[in-house]
Protein backbone atom coordinates (compact mmCIF):
# COMPACT_ATOMS: atom_id res chain seq x y z
CA UNK A 1 0.00 0.00 0.00
CA UNK A 2 1.70 3.10 -1.24
CA UNK A 3 -0.37 5.41 0.96
CA UNK A 4 0.94 3.80 4.14
CA UNK A 5 4.40 5.20 3.52
CA UNK A 6 2.89 8.63 3.85
CA UNK A 7 0.80 7.74 6.88
CA UNK A 8 3.47 6.26 9.08
CA UNK A 9 6.52 8.09 10.33
CA UNK A 10 8.67 6.18 12.81
CA UNK A 11 5.77 3.87 13.71
CA UNK A 12 3.35 6.74 14.29
CA UNK A 13 0.55 8.19 12.26
CA UNK A 14 1.23 11.29 10.17
CA UNK A 15 2.65 14.23 12.14
CA UNK A 16 -0.82 15.68 12.74
CA UNK A 17 -1.48 12.77 15.11
CA UNK A 18 1.02 11.27 17.53
CA UNK A 19 -0.86 8.03 18.28
CA UNK A 20 -0.04 4.50 17.27
CA UNK A 21 -2.74 2.56 15.47
CA UNK A 22 -3.55 0.61 18.62
CA UNK A 23 -4.38 3.75 20.58
CA UNK A 24 -6.96 5.26 18.29
CA UNK A 25 -9.82 2.80 17.60
CA UNK A 26 -12.80 2.78 19.93
CA UNK A 27 -15.43 0.02 19.95
CA UNK A 28 -17.74 1.65 17.38
CA UNK A 29 -14.79 2.56 15.17
CA UNK A 30 -13.62 -1.06 15.32
CA UNK A 31 -17.11 -2.30 14.35
CA UNK A 32 -17.19 0.07 11.40
CA UNK A 33 -13.67 -0.87 10.34
CA UNK A 34 -14.71 -4.54 10.35
CA UNK A 35 -17.36 -3.68 7.76
CA UNK A 36 -14.87 -1.62 5.71
CA UNK A 37 -12.26 -4.40 5.84
CA UNK A 38 -14.87 -6.99 4.88
CA UNK A 39 -16.25 -5.05 1.90
CA UNK A 40 -13.21 -3.10 0.74
CA UNK A 41 -15.21 -0.04 -0.34
CA UNK A 42 -18.31 1.27 1.42
CA UNK A 43 -20.69 4.19 1.66
CA UNK A 44 -22.20 5.45 4.90
CA UNK A 45 -25.44 3.74 3.87
CA UNK A 46 -23.64 0.37 3.42
CA UNK A 47 -22.16 0.51 6.90
CA UNK A 48 -25.36 1.81 8.47
CA UNK A 49 -27.43 -1.00 6.94
CA UNK A 50 -24.90 -3.58 8.08
CA UNK A 51 -24.74 -2.36 11.70
CA UNK A 52 -28.49 -1.75 11.87
CA UNK A 53 -29.10 -5.48 11.47
CA UNK A 54 -27.47 -6.06 14.85
CA UNK A 55 -28.64 -3.01 16.82
CA UNK A 56 -30.20 0.41 16.40
CA UNK A 57 -27.71 3.04 15.27
CA UNK A 58 -28.23 6.49 13.78
CA UNK A 59 -27.11 7.15 10.21
CA UNK A 60 -25.45 10.36 11.39
CA UNK A 61 -23.43 8.41 13.99
CA UNK A 62 -22.03 6.18 11.26
CA UNK A 63 -21.34 9.22 9.06
CA UNK A 64 -19.51 11.06 11.85
CA UNK A 65 -17.50 7.98 12.82
CA UNK A 66 -16.40 7.30 9.23
CA UNK A 67 -15.30 10.94 9.02
CA UNK A 68 -13.22 10.51 12.17
CA UNK A 69 -11.69 7.32 10.79
CA UNK A 70 -10.71 9.28 7.67
CA UNK A 71 -9.18 12.01 9.87
CA UNK A 72 -7.20 9.36 11.77
CA UNK A 73 -5.85 7.84 8.56
CA UNK A 74 -7.68 4.51 8.69
CA UNK A 75 -9.88 5.09 5.63
CA UNK A 76 -9.69 7.20 2.50
CA UNK A 77 -12.76 9.28 1.69
CA UNK A 78 -13.46 9.39 -2.05
CA UNK A 79 -15.68 12.37 -2.86
CA UNK A 80 -16.07 12.01 -6.62
CA UNK A 81 -19.73 10.92 -6.46
CA UNK A 82 -22.84 12.08 -4.64
CA UNK A 83 -22.39 9.43 -1.94
CA UNK A 84 -18.88 9.54 -0.49
CA UNK A 85 -17.11 6.21 -0.59
CA UNK A 86 -14.58 4.96 1.93
CA UNK A 87 -11.76 2.48 1.40
CA UNK A 88 -9.35 1.09 4.00
CA UNK A 89 -5.86 2.56 4.20
CA UNK A 90 -4.77 0.14 6.92
CA UNK A 91 -5.38 -3.61 6.66
CA UNK A 92 -6.93 -5.61 9.47
CA UNK A 93 -3.63 -7.48 9.80
CA UNK A 94 -1.65 -4.24 10.13
CA UNK A 95 -4.03 -2.97 12.79
CA UNK A 96 -3.99 -6.26 14.71
CA UNK A 97 -0.20 -6.42 14.60
CA UNK A 98 0.15 -2.83 15.76
CA UNK A 99 -2.34 -3.36 18.59
CA UNK A 100 -0.63 -6.50 19.86
CA UNK A 101 2.80 -4.86 19.63
CA UNK A 102 1.66 -1.75 21.50
CA UNK A 103 -0.05 -3.67 24.29
CA UNK A 104 2.76 -6.15 24.81
CA UNK A 105 5.45 -3.44 24.62
CA UNK A 106 3.60 -1.41 27.28
CA UNK A 107 3.11 -4.42 29.56
CA UNK A 108 6.72 -5.58 29.27
CA UNK A 109 7.99 -2.04 29.86
CA UNK A 110 5.86 -1.51 32.98
CA UNK A 111 5.55 -5.05 34.38
CA UNK A 112 8.31 -7.13 32.75
CA UNK A 113 8.37 -10.27 34.92
CA UNK A 114 4.62 -10.83 35.39
CA UNK A 115 3.86 -9.93 31.75
CA UNK A 116 6.36 -12.41 30.32
CA UNK A 117 5.44 -15.10 32.86
CA UNK A 118 1.74 -14.75 32.02
CA UNK A 119 2.47 -14.79 28.31
CA UNK A 120 4.48 -18.00 28.61
CA UNK A 121 1.79 -19.63 30.81
CA UNK A 122 -0.93 -18.59 28.38
CA UNK A 123 0.90 -19.81 25.29
CA UNK A 124 1.78 -23.07 27.01
CA UNK A 125 -1.92 -23.76 27.67
CA UNK A 126 -2.60 -23.37 23.96
CA UNK A 127 0.23 -25.37 22.43
CA UNK A 128 3.34 -26.83 24.01
CA UNK A 129 5.05 -26.80 20.60
CA UNK A 130 4.96 -23.00 20.70
CA UNK A 131 6.98 -23.05 23.94
CA UNK A 132 9.52 -25.33 22.27
CA UNK A 133 9.83 -22.90 19.33
CA UNK A 134 10.21 -19.95 21.73
CA UNK A 135 12.96 -21.78 23.63
CA UNK A 136 14.72 -22.53 20.34
CA UNK A 137 14.43 -18.87 19.28
CA UNK A 138 15.92 -17.75 22.60
CA UNK A 139 18.81 -20.20 22.26
CA UNK A 140 19.38 -19.10 18.67
CA UNK A 141 19.58 -15.45 19.75
CA UNK A 142 21.96 -16.35 22.58
CA UNK A 143 24.17 -18.25 20.12
CA UNK A 144 24.27 -15.23 17.80
CA UNK A 145 25.24 -12.98 20.72
CA UNK A 146 22.05 -10.92 20.58
CA UNK A 147 21.29 -11.60 24.25
CA UNK A 148 23.72 -11.83 27.10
Amino acid sequence: MESLRFLFVGGYMASRRKHTLAEVLGPLEAEIMDVVWDRGEVTVRDVHQNLRRVRPIAYTTVMTTLGRLADKGFVRRVEDQLAHRFTPLVSHEQYASSTVKSVIDWLVQHFPEPAVAYFVDRVEREDEQVIQRLEEAIEHRKDKGQWT
